[in-house]
């Protein structure tokens, strides 16, 4: 037996058997005192409310968090994580405009020791005071409509909205705006669509930006109506039989496109000119001279006058 102990591979097992036994009675028996480090808990508002009520609105960096080491039993604190562990910050006392330094409240639903540190220590508050303000909601278009079609301006259901929350927030919003995808359509649009905020520098701000969660509109949505017409190329014709035999008549542009409801474009084959003085013709060699433009119809590049020129004949 004693040379059986004397070897040592076997005294290495026994040491580790050893060893292995009085690490389970130390976490199972003694159950010793451990520190553990909890990252990341968000900060979370008490008492927002009475703010609102004070004409006050909290300011607040949405990725603010507290980092924790908490002292305990191993047993007790070894499920803690930044999910079940509240940092708090209380605002009941905010009656004023400024930025305070205000302590955060700990909640921990486990028996633990202590709290060895904790950092932040304070949370940094920023209070403004709440107004409203009125946007204008613009169209963004993309895309193009079916080829042959035209879209007029689209028009959205409401003209503004109502913006309210903190001032500093409120004023980094330049304007209020939706998108209509013209999706190669050939009918009249209407659709619905979600408003989003627009920066000083004219740019989208994305939508999962805080500023949506801290700043409210009246709507957040819009019904927006588009026509959509069918377009047609025509000839603009003009009354030359007075000066035709002495002079060759032309108009630039020779071409104009309309569109109208397409009742009414199918019986449209021209574009006449308005009556010519033919004195002043014939003086100046060249007139500019309007369009008569049938009820309904709509010139696509807004021309509304045309050049006539008359170079003598030969």
């Amino acid at each position: 037996m004693k040379g059986f102990f004397a070897k040592d591979s076997v005294l290495k097992v026994v040491s580790f058997v050893i060893a292995v036994l009085l690490w389970f009675y130390i976490i199972a028996v003694v159950d010793p005192s451990v520190d553990i480090t909890v990252r990341d808990i968000p900060i979370r508002y008490q008492n927002q409310a009475m703010l609102e009520e004070r004409g006050l609105s909290l300011v607040a960096d949405p990725d603010a968090s507290v980092e924790l080491k908490i002292r305990g039993s191993r047993k007790k604190i070894a499920s803690i994580d930044n999910k079940n562990v509240y940092a708090t910050v209380d605002l009941a006392n905010m009656t004023k405009v400024g930025t305070f330094s205000l302590p955060i409240s700990i909640s921990v639903p486990y028996e633990y020791d202590e709290i060895v540190s904790k950092n932040p220590y304070n949370a940094s508050v920023v209070i403004d005071k709440i107004v409203t303000a009125e946007r204008t909601v613009d169209v963004v278009t993309t895309s193009s409509v079916a080829n042959g079609y035209i879209a007029t301006t689209p028009v959205p259901s409401v003209k503004t909205v109502t913006l309210k929350g903190a001032s500093t927030l409120v004023e980094k919003i330049r304007g209020v705006a939706a998108t209509l995808d013209f999706d190669g359509r050939s009918a009249e649009i209407k659709d619905k669509a979600e408003l989003y905020f627009v920066d000083g520098n004219g740019k989208k701000i994305d939508k999962n930006d805080s500023i949506y969660s801290s700043v409210e509109m009246s709507m957040d949505s819009v019904e927006i109506t588009c026509p959509v017409f069918k377009i047609k190329t025509v000839p603009v014709v003009v009354d030359d039989s007075s000066i035709k035999s002495e002079y060759k008549v032309s108009v630039q542009p020779s071409n104009v496109t309309v569109y109208a409801e397409n009742g009414v474009l199918e019986n449209v084959t021209e574009i006449l000119v308005e009556r010519l003085d033919v004195a002043k013709l014939k003086e100046e060699g060249m007139q500019t001279v309007g369009l008569v433009i049938p009820e309904g119809v709509s010139m696509r590049d807004g021309i509304t006058e045309i050049t006539v020129k008359a170079e003598k004949r030969n």
